[in-house]
């Protein structure tokens, strides 16, 4: 079954999609987290391949996390420390809900998703493993960047709201310092085409894990193929 979830955070909802497989005893779960600019109906190929192998998942939109959310707030309000925050109730939330297993929940997410995902785990106790697809590890150093950005730097994504509050948030991740507490499993997806986070700082970050093992895809880009997600969830399903 596929149901709709509203969970309230500071006065303000975070909306998403639960796929639960017909099942009698508790499951496990991976939460899929959204790029920057994008709402969860992007996760929804991810979730429903998974769903077909019996595995249950939750999408949501962060508040203000990109055009068409179905979350409240705004995306100028929208920062780094807004969706840890947001991942955190999430995950705080699906725990609670009776047909999960609160010991077996896994994190996923794709570009920023995958930053903040990879930024949460270290600061807690209770995520069982890491699922990364294209992680956004540049993002701090893209900030940098803010007088003079290259091309896919994420600042040219939504220009017209991404300002003061998301960079100075940005700028105080020290990416690979706060990224390595993290002892579970970490599984990282990367293209070697992607333009918008170079592959250097995937090669960096599986240095920095004590745990991790890296999948690179020759003519991958940013946002991948349906035959790379078909690959990528079949290593998902055998490894949750």
């Amino acid at each position: 079954m596929i149901l709709d979830k509203t969970y309230e955070i500071n006065g303000q909802k975070i909306r998403g999609k639960l796929y639960l497989p017909e099942k009698k005893e508790k499951q496990k779960i991976i939460i899929l987290s959204h790029g920057l600019s994008l709402n969860y109906t992007y996760m929804i190929p991810y979730a429903e391949k998974l769903y077909n192998k019996n595995i249950a998942t939750f999408i949501f939109d962060y508040r203000g996390g990109g055009y068409d959310c179905h979350s409240d707030g705004k995306i100028s309000d929208m920062t780094i420390d807004t969706e840890k925050e947001d991942l955190n109730h999430v995950i705080n939330s699906i725990k609670q809900e009776p047909l999960i297993d609160e010991n077996n929940v896994y994190l996923g997410g794709h570009s920023q998703g995958g930053l903040v995902s990879s930024l949460v785990a270290p600061t807690r106790n209770d995520i069982r493993g890491l699922f990364l697809f294209a992680p956004a590890y540049v993002i701090p150093d893209d900030m940098k960047e803010r007088d003079n950005p290259r091309e896919k730097n994420v600042l040219n994504l939504m220009p017209e709201y991404l300002g003061e509050k998301y960079i100075n948030s940005a700028l105080k991740i020290n990416i690979f310092e706060d990224i390595k507490g993290y002892t579970g499993k970490v599984f990282i997806f990367h293209g070697v085409e992607d333009k918008r986070v170079p592959i250097e700082y995937i090669v960096k970050a599986d240095k920095v894990y004590e745990n991790s093992v890296v999948y690179i895809y020759e003519e991958g880009e940013h946002r991948f193929t349906d035959e790379i997600k078909n690959d990528v969830v079949d290593i998902i399903s055998d490894n949750i």
